[in-house]
């Protein structure tokens, strides 16, 4: 059996993203056994984080798995340590295998510090695949470096960490088999927050061609597509197979190919399987017409990465649209009925008073239904936390991955303080909801 582990979360979480389920389906396509804990075990008398990592280390070690996969993001970077520690100690044999954006930035630094074995870089369906397929051949497992000739993995040998040859993200991804959904706890999810009926997600491509300064794109640079056929496919099979009727599009950019999301939204419409939907975009790559089509094939929703309302702050950080266009876009989508939640972020390179100024006011006033604003968080990984005197910051750095930048003009107590103001001029604007106005702070701090 094969443990692969996201999130976790206590009931009722109500999404989750793809990976896990990608690296099941393809792990189940080749005669394999995987299990997905994406929920704790049933805890009512406890929210304490490590008690449940307890739970669920003793739930997993008692199917005595081969290999235990674990996605960890730098948020979550101390919990994944623990779990890691706690597994084991109950699995001295098993394999751990650590996946997701942190392992693929700090693989070196996660292998000398802590219980994992291997990091998978990247794209991890082959890379798991071949991993799994070598322990059940037994195929030199335990001889001298036996993980050498498998692309994309570091681990460690000898004390030396050694790293594997990159492996090409998948080309084709309509080869890959439809996510392993039914492996996920759905029974006990809780209904998608926008749509209000129960969700999953679901993604129409794969990478990212913008190099924004403040984002890992583990996934590469080159744009793989998926064929909108096969996208409202598997949107129907979720449908009739498991209720499914409410999708989060996981791409990184609704509309960044304005050809193919129009013939995704046109082949919705014309098979219509009953469903609703939301996704995320940016700047102009929305216009009237696209927006219109995608209301019309059930979209609901639209997250906006607006991220600045200052030209020169987006041009710093290599955001790719201008304030304008973030404005363009949220106009098309609002004009369609579509509801738009517009995220901002203060403390961005480049970031002075004014510049804040300016990302509040161009909040207020953009049409947006939904405001979130918080202080930017650099992550390992990110061309910011790399070369930080490129973009003229400061970076502090936390024990735990935890850091954050000051500007050449703000401090970060003049960071926090502008963001402060900030939430207050914008919950006396109407926006009110606490949890989209954030102003986070370090306990080290």
């Amino acid at each position: 059996m094969i443990a692969l582990i996201a999130g976790p979360a206590k009931p009722r979480r109500s999404m989750q993203g793809l990976g896990l389920p990608y690296l099941a389906a393809v792990l189940e396509e080749a005669g394999f056994k995987p299990e997905i804990y994406d929920l704790y075990p049933s805890s009512p008398d406890t929210d304490d984080p490590a008690v449940l990592d307890e739970l669920l280390a003793d739930a997993i070690a008692e199917k005595q798995p081969e290999i235990v996969g674990i996605t960890i993001h730098t948020p979550d970077y101390v919990s994944r340590v623990r779990l890691a520690r706690l597994l084991r100690e109950r699995l001295p044999h098993t394999l751990l295998v650590a996946g997701g954006h942190h392992p693929s930035a700090e693989p070196e630094h996660l292998l000398r510090n802590s219980d994992f074995d291997v990091c998978v870089i990247g794209e991890g369906e082959r890379t798991l695949l071949q991993i799994a397929e070598r322990l059940a051949a037994d195929a030199g497992v335990g001889a001298d470096d036996w993980l050498r000739d498998i692309k994309g993995v570091v681990y460690e040998r000898e004390s030396q960490v050694m790293r594997t040859k990159s492996r090409t993200p998948v080309d084709d991804l309509d080869s890959l088999p439809f996510p392993a959904h039914h492996l996920l706890g759905l029974e006990n999810y809780a209904a998608h927050p926008s749509h209000g009926i129960k969700g999953t997600s679901i993604i129409t491509y794969r990478g990212c061609p913008m190099r924004c300064a403040f984002c890992l794109n583990p996934q590469s640079h080159r744009v793989r597509r998926r064929s909108p056929a096969l996208v409202v496919k598997e949107m129907t099979w979720l449908v009739k197979g498991l209720g499914i009727r409410g999708f989060s599009f996981h791409d990184n950019l609704f509309g960044l190919s304005r050809k193919h999301a129009l013939a995704l939204c046109e082949e919705i419409i014309e098979q219509r399987p009953d469903v609703f939907w939301d996704c995320w975009t940016a700047g102009d790559l929305v216009d009237a017409e696209l927006a219109t089509k995608m209301k019309a094939a059930g979209c609901i929703s639209v997250g906006f990465g607006a991220e600045s309302g200052d030209d020169q702050v987006l041009q710093m950080v290599k955001r790719g649209f201008t304030a304008a266009q973030n404005q363009a876009g949220i106009d098309a989508l609002r004009g369609s009925g579509l509801i738009v939640d517009a995220f901002f972020m203060v403390g961005l390179p480049g970031e002075s008073k004014e510049s804040v100024r300016r990302t509040i006011d161009f909040a207020a006033r953009c049409g947006a239904d939904k405001i979130h604003l918080s202080v930017y968080r650099p992550y390992p990984g990110t061309a910011v936390w790399t070369d930080p005197e490129s973009f003229g910051v400061r970076l502090t750095k936390g024990e735990n991955f935890e850091a954050y930048i000051e500007t050449e003009s703000l401090s970060r107590t003049e960071i926090l303080e502008s963001v402060q103001r900030g939430i207050e001029e914008l919950k006396q604007a109407g926006f009110v909801k606490v949890e989209t106005l954030r102003c986070d702070q370090y306990e080290w701090e």
